[in-house]
C-alpha cells in the first residue's frame, strides 16, 4: 500500500510541476490611436462607420508581420487590445468624433439614424520584414462612401502609409504601426468628409 501511495504522489507532483513550466507572461496589448485631425467647416451629416472586412490572416487580435515568400507570422509575446477590425472601426470613429466636423459619427447602427455610412477594407496592417534590418510598419486601407437610404457608393479610394520601425523589439513596433495607421487612417478621415460635404452639395 505504501509504494502505491508513493507513486500516486509522485505522479501528482509531476503534473503540477509541468503545468508551472507552461506558463507564460501575458502578452503585451496594443492599441490604435486615433489620429487627430484638423477642423474645418461643419458638415450637417450623420455617419455610420461600419465593422471594417479585414484580409485573411488579419483577423485576428494578434498582430502579423510579414516575410518574404508572402510569409505571414504574428509575435508571440503581443495582442492588439481587440480583433483588429473592431480596434481599427473604433480609432476611426473616434477620429471622426474628434474633428469635430460631423453632426454624429457612430460604429453602432441601432444609436442614430445616419444619413452616410463608410466602409472600410483592412488589406494591410502588419510589420514587413523584407527588406531585412527593422521592419516597415505597412498599412494599407480601402473605403468606400455611401448614402445609408440606398447604400448607393458615392466614391472609393485606397491610402496606403508606411513608418520605419526605430528597432526590432515590440514597443518600437508597435510605435511604427500606429504610427502608419494614423497616416492613413487620417487620409481616410478626411477624404470621407470631403466625400459627404460633395455629395450634400449636389443634392437639391
Amino acid at each position: 500500500m505504501r509504494s502505491i501511495v508513493l507513486v500516486t504522489v509522485a505522479v501528482m507532483l509531476v503534473a503540477c510541476g509541468g503545468g508551472l513550466k507552461r506558463d507564460a507572461p501575458e502578452p503585451a496589448v496594443y492599441r490604435l490611436a486615433p489620429p487627430a485631425i484638423a477642423g474645418g467647416p461643419a458638415i450637417v451629416a450623420d455617419l455610420l462607420v461600419l465593422r471594417p472586412v479585414v484580409a485573411p490572416g488579419l483577423r485576428t487580435d494578434r498582430i502579423a508581420n510579414s516575410w518574404p515568400g508572402n510569409r505571414l507570422d504574428y509575435y508571440a509575446d503581443a495582442r492588439w487590445s481587440g480583433e483588429l477590425g473592431s480596434v481599427v472601426q473604433g480609432a476611426l470613429v473616434q477620429a471622426f468624433r474628434g474633428s469635430g466636423r460631423l453632426r454624429t459619427a457612430e460604429g453602432d447602427p441601432g444609436r442614430f439614424r445616419a444619413t452616410h455610412v463608410l466602409g472600410v477594407e483592412v488589406i494591410r496592417l502588419e510589420a514587413d520584414y523584407s527588406a531585412g534590418g527593422a521592419p516597415t510598419a505597412e498599412v494599407t486601407l480601402a473605403a468606400t462612401v455611401a448614402r445609408y437610404g440606398d447604400r448607393r457608393a458615392l466614391m472609393t479610394t485606397t491610402v496606403s502609409a508606411e513608418t520605419v520601425a526605430g528597432g526590432n523589439t515590440l514597443s518600437t513596433v508597435a510605435a511604427a504601426l500606429d504610427d502608419a495607421f494614423g497616416k492613413a487612417a487620417s487620409e481616410v478621415v478626411v477624404w470621407t468628409h470631403e466625400a459627404v460635404a460633395a455629395d450634400l452639395a449636389g443634392q437639391p
